[in-house]
């Protein structure tokens, strides 16, 4: 399964799927992305590196604010 994580202007976080289904949102960006990380952890996924865009390959990318 592959991740997003919005952050929003307020400092929340949400982490959402590709298809745009939203998850949860979080207090900050650092706890959305530790979910993530964790999630992919559990289900022994390697996690790749957290971008300001997704190429494709990423597994928690961080979609700008909106």
């Amino acid at each position: 399964m592959e991740f997003y994580i919005r952050e929003l202007p307020d400092g929340t976080a949400t982490l959402m799927t590709r298809d745009g289904l939203y998850l949860f949102t979080f207090r900050n960006l650092d706890s959305a992305r530790q979910a993530c990380e964790d999630w992919y952890r559990a289900h022994g996924h390697v996690t790749g590196q957290i971008t300001a865009l997704s190429d494709g390959d990423v597994s928690c990318s961080v979609c700008g604010q909106g």
